[in-house]
């Protein structure tokens, strides 16, 4: 039995791939939303809820889960760590996908290793911020920066998003509720009409709109902090969605899953 780890569109993609070698199968999806998106394309089980290491393990020795197949968001740092360790212990498979990374190394962007670090350095930079960072941990970061109202954030169209930033002491003006990946056509529209100086975003890869967001920011001249992904070491890495299923492929004439 194979187990997915994910809620991205690169989850979804690797365990429809694996569905059409073999049915044995279980997407695992931290959200409510994951999990709706996924019953759009998954034939296959889908479970969804966020699992700690305790959790996970007696779900791998409930299921029988003989594969686990980590393709969680590339900043999930706790639920990789955890899926590591898991597997370590109780001797299952461990394979990574992780998407391409953006090129970190052009000098006018500033490299944070944290969102903390990110709101301290951007607070000291003059203009009007626009962040994409997602809504975990994002109080890490805008708890560092005094003036409020010099902030954009845009995030999922989930109430408890909202509600989260408006805690923070954010009013609507200061909040878009939207779905992506965006174009560079959109991202630009977007930080021209917030007057955004400086754009606060992780390294999501190509597939998490990364690159459109620095191009549009280029366009524009802004200042980009790019947020590091984490320093994990993976094993089985893989970074091609048809090596995950040649990899199945090739263990079928000796092992059953």
């Amino acid at each position: 039995m194979i187990l997915v780890l994910g809620g991205t569109g690169d989850a979804l993609d690797i365990a429809c791939a694996l569905y059409r070698i073999t049915s044995n199968v279980i997407i695992s999806t931290a959200t409510a939303y994951g999990f709706e998106v996924s019953q759009e394309r998954f034939p296959g089980k889908i479970v969804h809820g966020k699992m700690d290491r305790e959790a996970l393990k007696k779900f791998i020795l409930d299921q029988g889960i003989d594969y686990v197949v980590d393709a969680s968001h590339p900043y999930a740092e706790n639920l990789s760590r955890n899926a590591i360790a898991v597997c370590q212990d109780l001797g299952v498979n461990y394979l990574r996908f992780e998407r391409s990374t953006i090129e970190e190394g052009r000098k006018e962007r500033i490299l944070c290793a944290n969102l903390a670090e990110a709101g301290a350095v951007a607070e000291n930079l003059p203009g009007r911020i626009f962040i994409t960072t997602g809504i975990n941990n994002i109080d890490q970061m805008i708890s560092r920066i005094t003036d409020k109202k010099r902030l954009t954030v845009r995030v999922l169209p989930q109430s408890d998003s909202i509600k989260k930033l408006e805690d923070l002491g954010l009013n609507p003006d200061h909040i878009i509720a939207m779905k992506g990946p965006f174009s560079e056509e959109m991202n630009t529209l977007m930080f021209q009409e917030t007057q955004s100086a400086i754009l606060i975003c992780k390294d999501s890869g190509i597939q998490g709109g990364t690159d459109n967001k620095l191009k549009a920011a280029e366009r524009l001249g802004m200042q980009v902090i790019l947020i590091r992904r984490p320093d994990l070491i993976y094993p089985n890495k893989f970074s091609n969605i048809d090596e995950i299923g040649e990899y199945f492929k090739n263990l079928r004439p000796h092992k059953q899953y």
